[in-house]
Parts: structure tokens; sequence; C-alpha cells
């Protein structure tokens, strides 16, 4: 695990008791032991941390326009994108697997239905990925933020991956980060 998310397990809180990617409380309750090992809740707290460490990095820009993308113009060196149609769950779980990212590999869901982020393997994204990609916007990214998945409602899964390097607004995103991170052991001590 990373600096942010040794400290973000100190936030992890019970399954929720609303509906959630996992679906309803009681379909969550009987997933097995061996995922619900690998998939963490974050309490309000965990879930602000998270929503400002993906807002300080500056990714996401919502832009208009025929090439639509999540993300802001130039951050990303790679962007692809997948089409969710009807009965295509071999095909999705071949492109979220292609993106080369290890199953054992913890991300951070911004936001759920559940209205809590998330922190859970890579693994278990593609698993239930059905219940993560159908209703509203969310992000997928892990503390490098060298990538990210964004989940657009009209059913589009976008994937930027190797940031582009610019020195004056690395040190702005880094100072800011920097700053949280120091934030967020100053309130475990």
């Amino acid at each position: 695990m990373n600096v942010l998310e040794e400290n973000l397990a100190e936030y992890k809180t019970d399954f929720p008791k609303s509906w959630s990617f996992l679906w309803s409380p009681e379909e969550a309750e009987k997933i097995s032991e061996e995922h619900k090992d690998q998939i963490h809740f974050l309490n309000k707290k965990g879930t602000e941390i998270v929503k400002e460490y993906l807002n300080s990095s500056k990714m996401l820009a919502y832009s208009t326009g025929t090439d639509w993308s999540p993300f802001t113009k130039g951050y990303f060196k790679t962007e692809k994108k997948f089409q969710i149609t009807m009965d295509c769950d071999s095909e999705i779980k071949k492109w979220l697997y292609n993106l080369g990212i290890p199953f054992e590999k913890y991300v951070f869901v911004e936001s759920d239905n559940s209205g809590q982020a998330i922190m859970l393997t890579w693994k278990m994204v593609i698993k239930y990925w059905e219940g993560m990609f159908w209703d509203t916007d969310l992000t997928i990214f892990d503390g490098s933020l060298n990538w990210a998945l964004f989940y657009y409602h009209e059913s589009q899964l976008f994937f930027g991956k190797n940031n582009v390097f610019d020195r004056e607004a690395e040190f702005e995103k880094n100072l800011e980060q920097n700053k949280l991170l120091n934030e967020i052991k100053n309130r475990l001590k």
C-alpha cells in the first residue's frame, strides 16, 4: 500500500445500509468473504479526502464538443473509450483487463450510489463492473494519479493514462497533494 492507501485505511466503515455498486444491502452481505476483504467503503471523512485528492489533481475538466472527454485537455498522453452495450460482459471484462492494471492494485472510486468513496482492488472493479457502470458518473483512479477510468452516465467509459508533465502544473499539483497528505497525517495523530 502507498501512503494514501495506508492513511485512508483508517477511514474504513461497514458496508452501507443503502444501495451501492453491490446492489441492495442484503445482496452485498451475501458476497464472499474473500471479496469483502478487498472492498472498503470509506466514511464521510475518508470520502471527503478522496474527493479533495482527486480535485487537487486537476485531472477532470468537463468539456463540450464532438470529441468530448472528461479529462483536462492534455492531461494524459493516451485516452481510450469503450461503449457499454447490452450483453457486453465478456467484452468489457476483457477491455478492463487489457488496461494493464494489476488485479491486486488498490484503487479508489470517487463516488458510488451510496454516496461513499470506496477503496478496492482492481479485480473487484472487473468483477462488479455492472453495479458501478450503470447510473451516475464516477471516477476510478489510484494514488499515483497516472491513470483514471471515468464512467459517463450515457454508458461510456473513458480511460486516460500517462500524465503529460508540465513543470508549473506539476509543482502546483504536488504542493496541494502534499498539503492534503500532511493534513491526513495530522488528523491521525
